[in-house]
């Protein structure tokens, strides 16, 4: 690199330093405890979203009705309905039931590595 592209660099990156400096310091605003509430309302109803459409999309690959999942879970019908369309949350037992059924592993479904490494 010539003297002169080497000099221009370090005024550039000197130049770039003051400007930060001349900058007010972060601060960080306490969040109340409504909002934090809220944004994990939020996440659990995003995680809820698309396990349900997963399961959705499960059973529609594997061209099974409700009745056949029914019966390879022992899950009623109305439970499985709820799962995929009524934002209702699964048990571990449920979840299980389902992943064996489908041939997946409980952490496909939940979309997560479940395996200690």
């Amino acid at each position: 690199m010539s003297n002169s592209l080497n000099d221009d660099l370090v005024r550039r990156m000197q130049d770039a330093l003051t400007r930060l400096r001349l900058l007010p310091e972060a601060t960080i605003t306490k969040v109340e405890d409504d909002e934090v509430l809220d944004a994990r309302e939020s996440v659990r109803q995003l995680a809820r979203s698309r396990v349900a459409a997963l399961l959705r999309q499960l059973r529609a690959v594997h061209g099974f009705s409700y009745e056949q999942v029914s019966e390879a879970t022992g899950l009623a019908q109305q439970t499985l309905f709820d799962i995929e369309y009524k934002e209702r949350r699964l048990t571990l037992d449920e979840l299980g039931r389902l992943a064996r059924c489908y041939q997946v592993s409980p952490g496909d479904i939940l979309g997560v590595d479940l395996e200690n490494e």
